[in-house]
């Protein structure tokens, strides 16, 4: 009887063991933020192409002032976004996940390398 109870624990505890749910960690940028720099283009980002259409799709409906969520913090000129970029804040807010930016979750890997390359380039007016 004993040696009956002892398989029965064990098969138990075999069984068990595979049904334990699994943890799968994600701990590379990849994989924490989607997306992949393989064909990201980040060479001469133009502010009034590349940057502005990022800006467009992701920031303007909080950072144009007269929009139905407008934040009180102004980035629709070259200028304002310039001062934001050289402050260091652009860069610090697009890869914050603490406070993502936008509010959603962070953008596409390559749109925040792109934003990074203009800003690495002095954030000019082009």
């Amino acid at each position: 009887m004993c040696n009956f109870y002892s398989i029965a624990v064990f098969l138990l505890l075999v069984i068990g063991t595979l049904f334990l749910p699994s943890a799968c960690v994600y701990d590379n940028e990849e994989d924490l933020y989607g997306g992949s720099l393989t064909g990201c283009d980040t060479t001469n980002m133009r502010f009034s192409v590349e940057v502005k259409a990022i800006f467009d799709a992701n920031c303007a409906r909080c950072h144009v002032p007269g929009m139905p969520s407008y934040s009180g913090i102004p980035m629709n000129t070259h200028a304002q976004m310039e001062a934001f970029a050289k402050s260091g804040k652009l860069v610090n807010r697009i890869n914050s996940t603490a406070n993502p930016m936008p509010p959603s979750g962070l953008m596409a890997t390559c749109d925040r390398a792109r934003i990074e390359a203009w800003v690495r380039a002095g954030a000019p007016n082009n």
